[in-house]
This record gives structure tokens, C-alpha cells and sequence, in this order.
């Protein structure tokens, strides 16, 4: 039981963090450019200074989801893509079957659809 409320609580905080756009953006970005800089980071929030960029990624940072380098004088910040994907796969599995149904209605759908087209494609003797 202990293990499940342990993730549960690690579910609950990820939403929490993803739920900012501000961070999800900052993620969006790592995940595109690959390890930036604070002063990188907030060159793509003008309406934010550096300080707010800052608090951002000390919250990605408690919840595992980027981690920083120093290298010399700056933070260069990194994705931890496990912390997401790890949290996260256990709560899609609740939604699997929710998923698998859907596949199957949709290849069920297309082959009747290319039956359909094989038959009136057929020349009638």
C-alpha cells in the first residue's frame, strides 16, 4: 500500500508541475534544444526575468525532471525524460485497455474498408 500512495504522490506532483505552462514550456525546450542555460532559458520568455525562470526550474528540479551541470559559472540545464516517462507509465496503464479498444475498432474499421474496396474492385465475370 505504502508503494502505491509513494506513487501516487509522484503522479500527483508531475501534474502539478506539468500543469504551468511556463514549465512545460521550459521542458518543451529542452527537449527540442538539448541542455540550455538559465539565460538561454529565459530568452524565450520575455515577459519573464531570469529570477522567474530560476524558481521554474528549481520545481522542475525537486521533481526530478531536469537536472542541472555547472560548468564554470552557469547551470546548464538537462531533461530527465525517465522521471517522466517512469511516473507517467504507470498511471497510462490504468487507460491501456481504453487505448487497445480503440486500435482495434480502428483496424476492424480499415480492413472492412479494404475488403469493401477489393470486392468492387473486382471485375464481374
Amino acid at each position: 500500500m505504502r508503494a502505491d500512495h509513494q506513487k501516487e504522490g509522484a503522479t500527483d506532483t508531475l501534474f502539478k508541475i506539468l500543469a504551468d505552462p511556463t514549465r512545460r514550456r521550459i521542458l518543451d525546450l529542452l527537449a527540442e534544444q538539448g541542455p540550455l542555460n538559465v539565460t538561454e532559458l529565459a530568452d524565450e520568455f520575455p515577459d519573464l526575468v531570469a529570477s522567474g525562470i530560476s524558481k521554474h526550474l528549481m520545481g522542475l528540479r525537486s521533481a526530478g525532471l531536469v537536472h542541472a551541470n555547472r560548468e564554470g559559472r552557469q547551470q546548464i540545464y538537462s531533461l530527465e525524460p525517465e522521471a517522466i516517462t517512469g511516473t507517467l507509465a504507470d498511471w497510462l496503464k490504468k487507460y491501456d485497455r481504453f487505448w487497445q479498444d480503440a486500435l482495434e475498432r480502428l483496424r476492424d474499421l480499415a480492413e472492412d474498408e479494404a475488403e469493401e474496396e477489393s470486392t468492387r474492385a473486382k471485375p464481374k465475370t
